[in-house]
């Protein structure tokens, strides 16, 4: 028992130095800036971009219908007809043909 115990004195300078890289290696791995995490922050990174990306299309095509309306560049045809179609008040009779500009 004695020689056990000179033993493990003797080691417990090594002993601790283990347990310290044990203890950092764990946090490196699994603890809040470890490995893990950063793969994870790496996949949230890249679905925000691709939100990013989707948002901006949707801008542009808002920005696009915005400046529709604007009164320089709307279309006293079209208006009519998006009016009536939304009101439903056309003539049961009426044809609209759409030409392309």
């Amino acid at each position: 028992m004695l020689a056990a115990l000179r033993k493990i004195k003797s080691n417990s300078v090594l002993i601790l130095v283990v347990l310290v890289y044990i203890y950092l290696i764990f946090h490196s791995v699994s603890g809040s800036q470890g490995i893990f995490m950063l793969a994870k922050y790496d996949s949230k990174i890249s679905s925000l971009q691709n939100k990013i990306v989707r948002v901006q299309g949707e801008r542009l095509t808002l920005e696009r219908r915005a400046s529709q309306l604007r009164s320089s560049n709307l279309s006293r045809d079209l208006l009519d007809q998006r009016s009536r179609e939304l009101l439903s008040v056309s003539h049961t009779k009426e044809l609209v043909i759409i030409l392309d500009d």
